[in-house]
């Protein structure tokens, strides 16, 4: 079921140097199915690079594997590599990887976006039908959208994360990317049934939402392919398309907020070994960890006021975004950065791009890219439309890609 990478792309640079391939372990429904995993999903003998050679040679192999991997292949699934991130998993960007970044197949003047960029470079391409990768402020959605592949960050917690090194716990949730509805269905549907965590049901879908108004610096043609998919998926489905109100949920206060809990999270985990190896850091991701190391040293008195505002924000969530809604949202507010931006351009792009992958990270919800062409129809590669629902409703979203696929398949 591979496909053959598009001649026009070239090397896709998308695996780490060390990478492998495995065996199915067993027949089943992702039999013919290749898969790419993010080279911080753990296979017992292989040493993990976590977006560094630094990180590998201080590190020994693991002792096991991550359950995600061995469900996929115990369902007939095949991995074909280890793919490459971002250092330490912590960039939405996808340049400060081990070695040459990997390509962008639908815009290779572009980058992949991070920080799973060689799981969504690997099915972008054709080199893997399927890939596993991490989202913890946009690392499967983002990419996703910049290379026009289908990008599922779950339910936090609906997907075991065992055996997957982290950035920020509360926050990292296993993710998935595929080209197509039907085989991502199915990949989700094996790696939950793996889980010992949050279960998801088959809920319907009751209406559809849309912004009332858009973030600042979305360009007016991704707010017209967002409304473009919304007005088709109401359609498809004879649902009402409504209006959200999304001031409590998009905004520069709730992004500062998350980037807080995240920060902290971040330096309680990783703090000694950056201490000890932060010369070796891209100079950009070295300052953000100097950043997560200053708002670690918060009161613990901030500290608790942030935990109370994410439950506040949740609440507030959970009021937006009722069971059954669907809220058609931006994934990029426009493009993905060219190669060569200047580290201006860049810090500008992970600003926006925060701020509209923020409700899902914060709330702990499902968001599901699709996507699109600048028109809205689904499949094509022009940027990425975010379906947002409740947590638990996974399937909400991955029904409404069926239905808007389906539309695709009969012309």
């Amino acid at each position: 079921m591979v496909a053959e990478t598009d001649e026009t792309c070239g090397d896709l640079h998308c695996w780490v140097p060390d990478t492998f391939a495995l065996d199915p372990l067993a027949g089943g429904p992702l039999s013919g199915v290749g898969f790419a995993a993010k080279d911080l999903f753990a296979v017992a003998g292989h040493t993990s690079s976590f977006g560094h050679p630094r990180w590998r040679g201080t590190h020994g192999p693991a002792e096991g594997t991550a359950p995600a991997v061995t469900a996929l292949r115990g369902a007939g699934a095949h991995l074909v590599g280890m793919a490459k991130l971002d250092q330490l998993a912590y960039s939405v960007v996808g340049d400060v990887g081990e070695g040459e970044p990997p390509l962008n197949p639908a815009h290779p003047d572009r980058h992949t976006g991070g920080s799973s960029s060689g799981s969504a470079s690997a099915v972008a391409g054709g080199a893997a039908d399927i890939a596993l990768g991490t989202d913890t402020a946009g690392s499967v959605r983002v990419p996703a959208a910049c290379c026009g592949v289908l990008g599922l960050r779950p339910t936090h917690g609906a997907l075991d994360s065992t055996g997957v090194l982290p950035l920020a716990s509360s926050f990292d949730t296993v993710g998935l990317f595929a080209r197509e509805p039907g085989v991502l269905r199915a990949s989700f549907d094996t790696v939950e049934g793996a889980s010992p965590g949050l279960g998801t049901e088959e809920h319907g879908i009751t209406a559809i939402y849309l912004p009332d108004d858009f973030p600042p610096q979305t360009s007016e043609a991704t707010v017209l392919a967002v409304r473009g998919l919304a007005v088709l998926l109401a359609g498809d489905l004879g649902l009402p398309l409504l209006r959200a109100d999304l001031t409590g949920l998009v905004g520069t206060e709730h992004t500062e907020l998350f980037a807080r809990l995240q920060s902290r999270e971040i330096w309680d985990e990783h703090a000694e070994w950056v201490t000890a190896n932060a010369e070796a850091l891209d100079a950009d991701v070295r300052e953000r960890l100097r950043r997560c190391e200053s708002l670690a040293a918060a009161p613990l008195a901030d500290r608790k006021a942030d935990e109370a505002g994410r439950e506040h924000y949740r609440d507030t969530f959970a009021r937006v975004c009722p069971p059954g809604a669907v809220i058609a949202l931006p994934v990029l507010a426009d493009g993905a950065p060219h190669k060569g931006a200047d580290l201006a351009e860049r810090q500008r792009f992970r600003g926006t791009t925060v701020r509209l992958s923020t409700p899902a990270s914060l709330a702990g919800a499902p968001q599901l890219t699709v996507p699109v062409d600048s028109e809205g129809l689904p499949g094509g590669r022009s940027t990425g439309v975010g379906l947002l629902a409740a947590p638990g409703h996974d399937r909400v979203l991955l029904h409404a890609a069926e239905v808007l696929y389906a539309r695709r398949a009969g012309g």
